[in-house]
């Protein structure tokens, strides 16, 4: 998946999204479980000082006393980190036993017969919450001041136990998540894995247009396409009706001043012949590379290997048939050619044809596919060409044996095809001692 991927920019932004969504969750979880606790924590305090002053008792004399002691076991564990005490003019009247002998240190003085929440530092010099609270009884003249306490970190305890579960069941909602996110990305994105596979389908001729069947959002894209494949394909059609209708339209009148030029028994008859003849050559040459220029950048245009060159061969050893020629092909299976199917006929039929000419005995075709490419190989055991004079052959018009038919146009012309698919044409030395030559063409899966 390349940095540059809608998949994954899609994936990121939504998995960045989901983990800030649940870090802020988290968050807000913990700050609201925290509040409660607290509030559970003061109002635990409020019940304990409330349970002191109903206990609390003033004879008429002022003294103090107390008809029971709060009944909760932390108060009586020293130093447990739960302290009680009530004091009158800063003199301790009474305190609970995990107080020991001690006094809690009370910051500040106190104006407001109001509760209040005050932070202390207990015995063990733990951080403690404190409740205090000032109540003047009937008939007495100072004030108590009740102050009851509990350790901070019960509360830290609760809170980080609670973040540890929140911790816990958010990472496995958020790898829930993670995964859902990619599945939805990888689902909505499907439709255009599809189209990509059909393009490259229209691309190998397999199919001529895109599937019709896709979702709402990329059906105009796929009838857009259509429409352009159509287009192009209406084109060509139409250039190609031209191109023929432009070889009829030269080769008539061209074909009644060659028979003309017939009765003219001189020299001026022979250069007409001559410059006739060369004209319908060109004629039949470069109208059949414009043909082949629109088919070669054709999409969906496929043609099979090993059907053409089964025919070819057949028609050959007929053609041969007086010289007992044997044709013999390997590796046909499974190979396409990306193009025309007549334009293959055309250049492996030159190639067979040159081969039979040449050959004593027995022509080998064979075919490869290596790296999207389609290589077919002719070999021949006739006399060959020699490797200084291979590359003169291919020019248009030239033959080294004027003593064999044909026009010298064979192999310029399987060249020239070739190029216009981006293909070469190689000569070489065959085993047998005769031509190989190498047709590397563009494979179709």
């Amino acid at each position: 998946m390349t940095r540059n991927s809608l998949t994954l920019r899609l994936i990121l932004t939504s998995s960045a999204w989901v983990l800030v969504t649940l870090l802020v969750t988290a968050v807000l979880l913990v700050a609201l479980f925290r509040g409660h606790i607290e509030q559970r924590f003061e109002a635990l305090l409020h019940d304990h000082l409330e349970e002191l002053v109903a206990a609390s008792e003033l004879t008429p004399d002022g003294n103090f006393s107390m008809s029971w002691r709060p009944s909760d076991p932390r108060f009586n564990r020293p130093h447990s980190g739960w302290y009680w005490e009530i004091l009158r003019s800063g003199v301790s009247l009474a305190r609970s036993d995990s107080l020991w002998q001690e006094s809690l240190r009370l910051a500040g003085s106190v104006d407001s017969e109001s509760p209040w929440v005050q932070r202390l530092v207990g015995p063990e010099d733990e951080l403690l919450q404190a409740l205090l609270q000032q109540i003047t009884f009937p008939d007495s003249g100072q004030p108590l001041l009740y102050v009851v306490a509990g350790p901070v970190t019960d509360i830290d305890d609760n809170v980080r136990a609670f973040t540890a579960q929140v911790a816990v069941t958010l990472t496995v909602f958020g790898c829930g998540l993670l995964l859902v996110v990619w599945f939805q990305v990888r689902f909505g994105l499907r439709p255009l894995r599809t189209i990509q596979l059909a393009l490259s389908d229209i691309r190998q001729g397999k199919i001529g247009r895109l599937p019709e069947n896709n979702p709402l959002e990329v059906e105009p894209v796929v009838h857009e396409l259509n429409k352009l494949l159509d287009h192009n394909r209406t084109l060509l059609e139409r250039a190609r009706t031209q191109v023929g209708n432009l070889a009829h339209a030269l080769k008539n009148p061209l074909t009644v001043i060659r028979n003309e030029a017939k009765s003219i028994d001189n020299e001026h008859g022979h250069v007409i012949r001559t410059q006739t003849a060369a004209m319908t050559n060109s004629v039949d040459l470069y109208l059949s590379q414009a043909r082949i220029a629109g088919s070669a950048g054709l999409l969906s245009a496929r043609a099979d290997v090993k059907a053409i060159t089964e025919d070819l061969c057949f028609s050959m050893e007929r053609l041969y048939r007086e010289r007992a020629l044997h044709l013999q092909c390997s590796g046909l299976d499974g190979c396409w050619f990306r193009g025309e199917a007549q334009d293959l006929e055309e250049m492996l039929g030159n190639l067979l044809d040159n081969a039979c000419k040449w050959a004593r005995s027995r022509v080998r075709v064979r075919t490869e596919l290596r790296d999207e490419r389609l290589l077919i190989v002719v070999e021949d055991d006739g006399p060959g060409i020699p490797e200084q004079q291979r590359s003169e052959v291919l020019k248009r018009g030239l033959r080294l044996d004027e003593m064999v038919s044909g026009s010298g146009l064979g192999l310029n012309i399987v060249q020239d095809i070739a190029a216009l698919y981006r293909g070469s044409l190689t000569l070489s030395l065959s085993h047998d001692g005769g031509l190989r030559v190498t047709l590397n063409l563009p494979a179709a899966n």
